[in-house]
């Protein structure tokens, strides 16, 4: 490029995108106070489940049994987490040194996107070095100035509109269209809005040294507001547990700034086009079948993020959609070629979904129905639930704190609970939407740098946060429920509202933390 990426007010050259590989260090002594606490968090839970459960049934009454229910799907995602982690070390594979440079194709593709976020990209592929290259620009918005664009720089334009042909399976469908026009043994996939840096080839495409190996994605890297006030840069998936998947061969794709072997695609027919996207269930497929993925712990490109609460719906939804859809109709469970680990894996990612969108929803209410009946299973025993639940709690957060340092563990949590409108959604759209039933999809970042939304969007945790401050007040005025039952309910309503409260706060500040994102100050 002409010019350095740049933030608002911040140059940033380029090249920082990926720092030189580090020497391999030992495992981290954090690493192993992590494993020491999921291992007392395991302990303790099993015992406080136990005990929940015999007051569970010892109540009979209907909120406890959802309540007991909600807990026994948390302890089982904290299972699958501690038995991933127990191999985890804190780096990434180094770039092999390699002297044969196989051919790569570079396929972007786009559908409708501003054209100066296209001409950025191709601007950043055209400074790649890496010979022999060629870069196909894959246009399912059939857009003169983007055909023109390409040919300007010397890069091939295809476009399914242009040879009249269906836009079916959405980005999948283009990628293939892409794949079959093009030979190279390597595939490079890269986003119309992600601006890749010149020495990205340089530090991929020595993996494929390795005959199995089908895929290595990089870290990914975004454009963010300031403070990242939705947590785009998730820093848990991209800095820990994608480290973790790739020393048991189960590392997702993330559909960008990812090299594919072409042999690998073309085994299993092309990039997946079951799911809406194709990133995560081509890599699933992928590996099933015993091919290896590797993850490269730097981020090689940077791209934009949704900057708006409306922008991050549609994404996650179409996340937890895919996901989810997995989940229902190809377990990991009962998916052949996957080795118990692999299944674990994968099954963490699946599980947060469910708990974001069926626990969290049952923790938020169960406390509000205690206030209108004045009755709960744990009703004279206050004082061991809190003593038994929160030894449990403080194992699970001093775990995930040393697991996740540095890596701002509490504001992922806390993003998780605030999506469960969106992924509850999803979790029942994808229960909806088996083989043969794909939902419909919707291209992301069309218009990246619009404004506005609605505060329908915030409904629910409004809702939930009005409750938890009034039914409190109200119960204790009406002698709903025993004066020390509420305030020991209070104080679960007051964590609530602390959780929920951050998206709130996102929103209404707005114009404190958004940036002025405009192309021309964000590509500069």
């Amino acid at each position: 490029m002409g010019k350095s990426l740049r933030l608002p007010g911040e140059p940033i050259p380029l090249g920082r995108l990926a720092p030189p590989p580090c020497p391999v260090p030992a495992a981290r002594p954090q690493q192993h106070i992590a494993q020491v606490f999921s291992l007392i968090a395991l302990v303790v839970g099993l015992f406080y489940l136990v005990w929940l459960g015999r007051m569970v049934f010892a109540s009979r009454g209907w909120p406890d049994y959802f309540f007991l229910a909600a807990e026994i799907l948390s302890y089982l995602l904290l299972c699958l987490l501690s038995y991933s982690i127990r191999r985890h070390r804190d780096h990434g594979p180094e770039t092999p040194a390699t002297d044969s440079l196989p051919a790569v194709d570079v396929l972007v593709p786009c559908c409708g996107e501003p054209l100066e976020i296209i001409r950025t990209t191709l601007e950043a592929v055209n400074r790649i070095p890496y010979r022999p290259l060629e870069v196909y620009v894959l246009d399912d918005g059939g857009s003169e100035a983007v055909a023109a664009l390409t040919r300007s720089w010397g890069f091939h334009y295809l476009s399914r509109p242009a040879e009249g042909l269906p836009l079916e399976n959405s980005k999948s469908g283009n990628l293939n269209f892409g794949l079959k026009r093009s030979q190279g043994e390597l595939i490079l996939v890269l986003d119309a809005d992600q601006v890749p840096a010149p020495e990205i080839l340089d530090r991929l495409a020595g993996f494929f040294q390795q005959p199995r190996v089908a895929y290595v994605q990089s870290k990914q890297a975004f454009f963010l507001p300031q403070g990242d006030p939705f947590y785009n840069s998730d820093k848990v998936f991209y800095d820990t547990i994608q480290l973790i998947n790739h020393r048991s061969n189960a590392v997702i794709s993330c559909g960008s700034g990812v090299v594919y072997r072409r042999r690998a695609l073309e085994e299993m027919g092309g990039f997946a086009t079951w799911n809406l996207l194709e990133d995560f269930t081509s890599s699933y497929e992928l590996v099933s079948r015993g091919w290896q993925g590797v993850y490269y712990p730097h981020p090689l490109s940077r791209g934009l993020a949704p900057v708006t609460l409306a922008g991050v719906y549609r994404q996650r939804f179409q996340w937890c959609l895919d996901t989810m859809r997995l989940f229902f109709w190809d377990n990991p469970l009962l998916k052949a070629g996957l080795s118990w680990r692999q299944k674990a894996h994968f099954l963490t990612i699946m599980m947060s979904y469910l708990a974001s969108g069926l626990v969290f929803p049952v923790f938020y209410t169960i406390p509000l129905v205690v206030y209108c009946r004045g009755n709960s299973c744990v009703i004279g025993d206050e004082l061991v639930y809190g003593l038994l639940r929160g030894v449990y709690l403080l194992a699970t957060v001093l775990m995930f704190r040393y697991l996740f340092l540095g890596k701002e563990p509490l504001k992922q949590f806390k993003i998780l609970c605030s999506l469960f409108p969106v992924h509850a959604l999803a979790i029942g759209t994808a229960l909806l939407s088996p083989p043969g039933r794909k939902p419909a999809y919707r291209v992301n970042n069309l218009r990246p740098f619009a404004r506005g939304g609605s505060w329908l969007q915030l409904a629910p945790h409004l809702g939930f946060i009005a409750l938890h401050l009034s039914l409190p007040v109200i119960a204790l005025c009406q002698g709903w429920s025993e004066p020390r039952l509420i305030f020991f309910n209070s104080i679960f309503s007051a964590f609530i509202i602390w959780i929920l409260g951050d998206l709130v706060l996102a929103v209404v500040t707005r114009p404190t933390w958004q940036p002025a994102m405009d192309p021309r100050q964000v590509y500069g």
